[in-house]
Order: structure tokens, then sequence, then C-alpha cells
């Protein structure tokens, strides 16, 4: 459902927080949608700004109950890289010296 949403979800009562999910994660359920007619059962909101786009996505979000699994990633993405880069930096500053 593709529209813009008047009140922010942290605000909207509206909007459930999913006991077992991401602290980010928020839905709201249209009880009374037509679903033959094309529309959506729920809408699926994220305070971060990074919501699932596959179901894929969504399990993960579902199996992250203390963190964004996205932001996490790029945490350990960040971390990993930097050993990486000052080894590289070493490297070059050796190669440079000779």
């Amino acid at each position: 459902m593709a529209g813009t949403i008047e009140t922010h979800p942290a605000e909207n009562s509206n909007w459930r927080k999913h006991k077992n999910a991401c602290p980010f994660y928020r839905e709201r359920w249209f009880p009374c949608n037509d679903v033959a007619a094309g529309e959506p059962m729920y809408q699926v909101f994220c305070l971060k700004g990074t919501p699932p786009v596959t179901a894929e996505e969504q399990a993960k979000c579902f199996r992250s109950k203390t963190c964004c699994w996205r932001l996490a990633n790029k945490k350990q993405t960040k971390t990993d890289a930097a050993p990486e880069a000052a080894r590289e930096a070493t490297e070059e500053t050796s190669l440079s010296s000779h």
C-alpha cells in the first residue's frame, strides 16, 4: 500500500510492536481489508528507515529482538574492515619508506 503516514508510528497506538521482533519494527493491521481487491492485510514500518522488503528480510526482523539486523551487519562489516584497512595502510607506509 503506497501512501502517506500522517502520524508517526512511534506516536500512534495503531502501530504495534511485534513481541519477538526488532525494537524498531512496527506493523499496522487492517482487519476490514478486501484481499480480493488487492488491499493489504497489514503495513510494516521501520523506525530506523530500513523496512523489510522481502519475506526473508522480514524473517530476519523477527529473529532480531534486541537490535536492527541491518545496522548490526553494517557495524560488523565496519569492524571487520578496520583491521584490514590498518594492515593495508601499514604495508603502504613500509613500501613507500623503501
